[in-house]
């Protein structure tokens, strides 16, 4: 058995087959493994036979096993899998369910992943959603949370507005900043942090000059 490797991927076939099937179910498989033996990568696969449990049904569990996904991508898309496949739909109508074995997804992805989003980038779309989020709610409490005690008012405000940033705005801006979280191009993150600095100066200038705020009142 060779030894368990980080970037090893395993890609994971559920079948159902008649156990009358099971002979020709096998020699599709061994054509399979044959087949897949011309790809680089291809670590091997093993085959899991099960009664269902509903008749003369038997479940099929297979582990393509390759060492990189993109190794294995091509196995998947490849003419001779396909054809292999059409084959079988001729022989037994062969129909299967599939799932990427999440152990060896996740490994992959930690392996390859080269790049998390930056903290200072994700502070700044709290700091977008945070500030017309208190603005406001400092407006429309004004009558009912103003005239609480300060330290109780803090309380409720500060649980408003963190369920109003982390359930809604923050995963909305989330979305909608996507690529420039994700971007490492020095242009495009000067781009987005420009955005929302005009957006925060936009919202500056709202909540500063427009009547009705109760803090923009006019001495006498």
């Amino acid at each position: 058995m060779s030894e368990q490797t980080e970037s090893r991927f395993v890609y994971t076939i559920h079948s159902s087959i008649e156990a009358s099937q099971r002979e020709d179910y096998q020699n599709i498989q061994e054509r399979m493994n044959h087949a897949a033996q011309a790809f680089n990568g291809y670590l091997g696969q093993d085959v899991v036979y099960e009664n269902s449990g509903t008749g003369s049904q038997l479940k099929v569990t297979t582990h393509v096993r390759f060492e990189q996904l993109e190794q294995c991508l091509l196995w998947l898309d490849s003419s001779q899998r396909r054809e292999l496949l059409n084959q079988a739909e001729k022989l037994i109508g062969y129909r299967y369910r599939f799932r990427l074995d999440s152990n060896s997804f996740d490994q992959w992805i930690q392996a390859k992943e080269t790049s998390r989003t930056p903290i200072w980038k994700v502070n700044l779309l709290v700091w977008l959603a945070l500030y017309p989020s208190v603005m406001l709610l400092m407006w429309l409490g004004g009558s009912t949370l103003g005239k609480l005690p300060l330290p109780l008012n803090m309380v409720i405000s500060n649980l408003i507005t963190v369920l109003l940033t982390g359930y809604l705005l923050v995963p909305w801006l989330s979305r909608l900043y996507s690529n420039w979280l994700s971007t490492a191009s020095q242009r495009w993150t000067l781009v987005g942090c420009s955005t929302i600095l005009v957006a925060q100066g936009l919202l500056l200038m709202v909540f500063s000059t427009v009547p009705g705020f109760p803090w923009n009142t006019t001495g006498p």
